[in-house]
């Protein structure tokens, strides 16, 4: 009997979370780099899109929440040869922020701040080897970790924009030539819509 009990309230709790979460689709373009890795670079230009839930962290107002996101994004960097020829340097992730979420208001019109660290999982690399002579092996790591700060814009807590800037705290790549750590960077501007 208490069992069965238990095994209700914790159907319930559970179900009562579940109905807090809101789902929602975000997209939206990005400019990359990586520091150190090439003496001279140029920035990439690339895409994020994916999936986002929201769940709030208190039932006294709307201004507190978790965010999650898994998104693929395109990041890495241009290096520049002497002569001005460009070789691309691509990493391609899975990306996964969670990220605290503070909106000024809670009347659903308002700003928001947010903060949190960011899981990255490479899928795919497009390294271009200019010259061997140099013996630069570049291998992106399969994982990176990193650090995002932002801002943005709430419209009925349904329509959102917001500007994220992502700094890496790990090194992206493996390389027999570089002892000093290579960080990601990537600033982007995205739009994300939640289902109602």
């Amino acid at each position: 009997m208490k069992t069965n009990i238990f095994s209700l309230i914790f159907l319930g709790l559970s179900t009562l979370s579940f109905a807090q979460l809101e789902f929602g689709v975000k997209a939206g373009g990005g400019i990359s780099n990586t520091t150190i890795v090439h003496g001279i670079s140029k920035e990439r230009i690339g895409f994020l899109a994916g999936a986002v839930a929201k769940y709030p962290l208190t039932t006294k107002n709307e201004n507190h929440y978790i965010q999650a996101e898994a998104l693929y994004t395109n990041q890495g960097e241009f290096g520049v040869q002497k002569g001005g020829e460009k070789y691309k340097a691509f990493v391609n992730y899975i990306s996964v922020p969670i990220m605290y979420k503070y909106y000024f208001d809670d009347q659903g019109k308002d700003f928001f701040l947010e903060a949190g660290p960011q899981f990255g999982f490479k899928v795919s690399d497009n390294m271009e080897q200019v010259d061997e002579n140099l013996g630069r092996q570049l291998k992106p790591k399969s994982f990176d970790f990193a650090l995002n700060i932002g801002g943005g814009y709430s419209l009925n807590r349904q329509y959102e924009i917001n500007i994220r800037y992502q700094y890496g705290l790990s090194d992206t790549y493996d390389s027999d030539w570089e002892a000093d750590t290579n960080r990601s960077s990537l600033l982007s501007l995205g739009v994300t819509y939640f289902f109602k």
